[in-house]
């Protein structure tokens, strides 16, 4: 129970660190739009950036889970979980500042 207790946290936090990088160098990138076209953007990161957090670290949770019904061992159960859906967890947030940016400028350009 520990070990998926842990999967999941340590999964949540290594998201929210990745949230943050990707937040400020999706503000970067969309220096020069005006306040009211990069909202949309933004906003649109930011709830897709919580949905992807919490799939991911539940899907560590359950990975660990299943790991540790197949025999692993708990911490060797948690490692891999963290792991794997820590970098599928960070490469989504890289694709979500994508659709962020790509919301803004469909905003600023359409309206």
């Amino acid at each position: 129970m520990a070990a998926k207790i842990i999967a999941f946290f340590l999964t949540m936090l290594i998201n929210i660190v990745a949230d943050v990088a990707v937040f400020f160098v999706m503000l970067m990138a969309m220096n020069g739009y005006g306040e009211s076209d990069a909202i949309y953007g933004i906003v649109s990161y930011i709830a897709l950036a919580v949905i992807v957090t919490l799939l991911m670290s539940s899907a560590a949770a359950i990975l660990a889970h299943i790991l540790i019904k197949l025999e692993f061992g708990s911490f060797v159960s948690a490692l891999i979980a963290v792991i794997v859906f820590s970098v599928t967890g960070v490469v989504l947030k890289i694709v979500c500042g994508l659709i962020g940016i790509g919301i803004a400028e469909f905003v600023r350009v359409n309206f």
